[in-house]
């Protein structure tokens, strides 16, 4: 999906607000992780994500009040997020609150470092970018604006 879709799904649910359309979102790297991402996000469970400052060259991060659709496993938009706040800051520096909100694993501080410094690392491995604790990631707060039922484009 892309951002021309996104904007016209959130034109079509909220009026008015297509200009703060950020694009796709979906959680995880698989389509199990991207199913379980709607769920923990719709139940509640999930008020945070992040992601590493080199997915943005161009420097368009996500920005508050931004507007993605989030996608399930099969691409499909189950929930319009809008971005509470943002914050830019090294890994290690992340806050036992923020571990919390993320709403995955056990929620604790050290569950994130060990898992998500993982994730991070095996990522940029791949991206060709490097990883540190030190590297600066892009903290979200998260909510639903909107839940969509099946919306197939």
């Amino acid at each position: 999906m892309g951002l021309d879709e996104c904007r016209q799904i959130i034109a079509d649910v909220m009026p008015g607000r297509e200009d703060q359309s950020f694009g796709p979102m979906s959680i995880g790297s698989t389509p199990a992780s991207a199913d379980e991402g709607v769920r923990v996000i719709i139940e509640g469970i999930k008020t945070a994500t992040s992601s590493p400052l080199w997915d943005f060259p161009d420097g368009c991060i996500p920005f508050e009040g931004a507007l993605s659709v989030l996608l399930d496993g099969q691409g499909k938009a189950r929930a319009i997020l809008e971005t509470v706040s943002v914050e830019i800051i090294p890994f290690d520096q992340v806050s036992e609150d923020f571990a919390f909100a993320y709403g995955e694993g056990d929620r604790s501080l050290t569950w994130f470092r060990n898992a998500i410094g993982r994730w991070y690392e095996d990522y940029a491995a791949k991206s060709g970018a490097a990883f540190t604790r030190e590297t600066r990631i892009i903290c979200e707060r998260i909510r639903v604006a909107a839940r969509l039922h099946s919306v197939d484009r």
